[in-house]
């Protein structure tokens, strides 16, 4: 028996808390109300790599009147809300992938330009993307997926819960109000006028272990045959991946790109191959190690895996109010919408803590974590114990670990630092201000021992680094891997901007960590691309690093 849902849907609930801030949804929205496609990306941080004057003289004005139709409805917003998820515990953005973007209706030619967005490479890193424009032809070395407008496109997301195999009427999973419906009052056979209807016996399919009998509910042929390396077995294909989108999908491939193969991916490459058939009805095998899937077009993840937004709210994690604007509206038309918007600065958090055997209390607060139940006498003299290389227990036990011991923290504070670096990874620069004047204590750490400088990367304000730094963070600080902010920034993403921020502010780009300097790690890095078309980022570093002691 397979029961229907997602995994890791603990993790799906915060990549709804924190991966697309309020203040981002309400920037974002002002900005496109006022048709200002620039500023919208601004604020959604998406990095424009473009001009349209250029394409426009390159590519034609039918290219740029196309291209500048897509940026008129694009919601970087409503983007990043719906963008898959790295998962396993991670709330970031699925690394190293690059969507074409673009509502143009009809064949797209083989000589067409459009959007091309380009996804993270590092999975604790920045989230910003980046926007430019390029070849538009899906699959191949590029790996290029048209990502369905109805993710991305105010103008489009109205068709949300006809996608997620709905209607206007109900979803699958719910009465007409908006309610869940429990399974056992789950439709037992299609009904006409009810497309939810059809999901609904899907699932009882599932459940009965029926995995064949459920795709073909679901419009599309599936193979049982498991290949003979299994990268995929049968069961995989009975919840993790599902038909519901799948059908929809190809015919629109079909249609804009003349595409009659494709291939669903996991996360170590391709399990099943996707075929239209003669009739417009798909089938699909799975698949084992084959190299030239790796060419074929790819299916993006959101039209065969379940809506995330759709299993919280059935669970009963979140409010249909919690859900994005456009995405509420679409899917839940009939909910009311927050009636204030919620505040996540609200740092003070107070701890017992068993201590010289009484229970005490530890505070965060005011930009400091404090043994409240202690005078400072005696917090002077365990800092002096522990300076000596004595041990400290109890409540200054606690501190030194908020500070980088390996000390357990009690779960209060646990819970305080994940808030903290969620907002920080998906929030940037301006959630990293408003944490500190909140009252954040910036000598925290975080699980890997590192300080907030080694999450610069996140930082879109190099000038954050110097408040840090004043604020009397050490930055050249190892993290549990002898890494140091600027190693890190280096080896792992960071901008020409935010390594010249560190070195402004001290960082040494020849301190040994575990295995290479930060200045031996720009060059070999930018070795890496000395052959390259364009030029790349890591050799801007590199110069930067290598003057940096002749000026």
């Amino acid at each position: 028996m397979i029961t229907p849902g997602i995994p890791e849907l603990a993790v799906w609930r915060r990549v709804r808390r924190y991966a697309v801030p309020a203040a981002m949804i309400e920037a974002c929205t002002a900005a496109r109300e006022a048709g200002d496609w620039r500023a919208t990306c601004v604020a959604g941080r998406i990095d424009v790599a473009f001009d349209l004057a250029d394409v426009r003289r390159e590519h034609g004005d039918r290219q740029a009147d196309l291209i500048e139709a897509d940026l008129a409805v694009f919601a970087p917003d409503l983007l990043r809300w719906h963008l898959p998820r790295v998962l396993g515990g991670r709330t970031g953005i699925a690394t190293h992938e690059t969507y074409l973007l673009s509502v143009r209706d009809g064949r797209i030619g083989a000589d067409d330009v459009g959007l091309v967005l380009t996804t993270p490479k590092t999975v604790d890193g920045s989230q910003r993307l980046r926007l430019t424009v390029g070849k538009t032809r899906i699959g191949g070395d590029q790996g290029l997926i048209d990502l369905p407008p109805v993710f991305w496109s105010a103008a489009h997301v109205g068709g949300l819960a006809a996608a997620y195999g709905g209607s206007a009427d109900r979803l699958p999973g719910f009465e007409p109000d908006g309610a869940a419906r429990p399974f056992e009052a789950y439709a037992t056979e299609v009904v006409p006028n009810d497309p939810a209807s059809r999901w609904e016996v899907y699932d009882r399919r599932l459940v009965d272990g029926d995995i064949v009998g459920a795709w073909a509910v679901g419009g599309v042929d599936l193979d049982p045959t498991e290949p003979d390396r299994r990268s995929v077995r049968l069961s995989t294909m009975g919840n993790s991946i599902v038909a519901r989108g799948i059908a929809a999908e190809m015919a629109r491939l079909h249609a804009r790109h003349g595409v009659d193969e494709a291939k669903i991916s996991g996360h170590w490459g391709p399990i099943a191959r996707v075929s239209r058939n003669a009739d417009g009805r798909p089938s699909v095998r799975m698949i084992g190690y084959d190299p030239k899937s790796w060419q074929v077009p790819q299916l993006v993840s959101l039209v065969h895996t379940r809506p995330a937004d759709l299993e919280l709210v059935r669970a009963g994690w979140i409010e249909p109010a919690a859900l994005h604007p456009l995405v509420r509206r679409a899917l839940f038309p009939g909910s009311p919408a927050p009636t204030a918007p919620s505040t996540d600065t609200d740092l003070r958090v107070s701890v017992p803590v068993r201590c010289r055997g009484a229970w005490h209390t530890v505070v965060h607060a005011d930009g400091r974590l404090t043994p409240v139940s202690h005078s400072p006498e005696e917090v002077s003299r365990e800092r002096m114990l522990r300076t000596l290389g004595g041990q400290v227990s109890g409540c200054f036990a606690v501190v030194e670990a908020w500070h980088g011991s390996t000390d357990r923290l009690p779960r209060p504070l646990r819970e305080l630092r994940r808030h903290v670096l969620q907002r920080v990874q998906h929030g940037g620069s301006a959630a990293l201000a408003e944490l500190l004047d909140a009252g954040l204590d910036p000598r925290m750490v975080d699980g890997r021992g590192g300080t907030l400088l080694h999450h610069t990367r996140a930082m879109d304000d190099p000038a954050l680094v110097r408040r840090l730094v004043d604020a009397g963070l050490p930055v050249d600080a190892t993290n549990r891997r002898g890494r140091t902010a600027l190693h890190v920034t280096v080896g792992d993403g960071g901008t020409v901007e935010q390594v010249r921020a560190l070195l402004e502010a001290g960082a040494d780009p020849h301190l040994n960590g575990r295995d290479m300097t930060a200045a031996e790690i720009a060059e070999y890095k930018s070795e890496l691309h000395e052959d390259d078309d364009e030029p790349h980022p890591m050799t801007a570093i590199r110069k930067l690093i290598d003057g940096w002691e002749d000026r």
